[in-house]
């Protein structure tokens, strides 16, 4: 596989393997590539774990909503959903 870098990661490759924690510049790019896939895995988790339920997909979304944004929705949503959704009359 041949890929192209910019200088920049180039030059933060060589410095990392220069620190001497990294014995060549592979073992930095693998090590990147790890912690991509695990910050994929955390910001995805139902799409590495199929056997989750819905309720659980929606706690894992619902979870990085801000409260505040929580806050805006309105209290009689599910009543009124047509309402908000289409313009139609609010029932009671």
């Amino acid at each position: 596989m041949k890929i192209s870098l910019s200088p920049e990661i180039e030059r933060l490759i060589t410095e990392k393997v220069q620190t001497g924690r990294y014995r060549s510049a592979d073992e930095v790019v693998r090590e990147g590539l790890e912690l991509l896939q695990e910050r994929e895995k955390q910001a995805h988790p139902i799409a590495s774990n199929h056997s989750a339920d819905l309720a659980s997909a929606f706690e894992a979304i619902a979870k990085d909503v801000p409260h505040a944004e929580w806050e805006k929705l309105p209290a009689d949503l599910s009543r009124n959903v047509d309402h908000y959704l289409y313009g139609g009359p609010k029932t009671s």
